[in-house]
């Protein structure tokens, strides 16, 4: 069940983060007002999904945050960067492997016994 509560929280917390960006390059105020409730709704919504992944990890939160935290922020930063044909730079594309590099050794240290 930890995969589901996952894939949804990074699919909630994408979907916010691309509503912001559309909301953002409206000029219409009911397309930005649109954009605006939508992007919360599913950030706000999100925080549901997170609560799960804690409560399927209670012995390690940091865990469970870093898988939450950096899935969202990895995925957002691609699909952002595929919807809106944003051109990264190798130097950005060298940061997001960084990324995942760091969360990889943050969750191969596992949990302590």
């Amino acid at each position: 069940m930890l995969m589901v509560h996952l894939a949804v929280y990074w699919a909630m917390q994408i979907l916010g983060n691309v509503a912001f960006k559309l909301g953002s390059s409206s000029d219409k105020s009911r397309k930005w007002l649109a954009a605006f409730i939508a992007g919360n709704l599913s950030m706000a919504g999100s925080i549901y999904f997170l609560m799960k992944i804690y409560e399927s990890m209670p012995d390690n939160c940091n865990l469970a945050f870093i898988l939450a935290g950096s899935g969202a922020g990895i995925g957002g930063q691609l699909v952002l960067a595929r919807i809106f044909k944003s051109r990264l730079s190798r130097v950005q594309w060298c940061g997001i492997f960084l990324c995942i590099l760091g969360a990889a050794v943050v969750i191969m240290g596992g949990q302590q016994v």
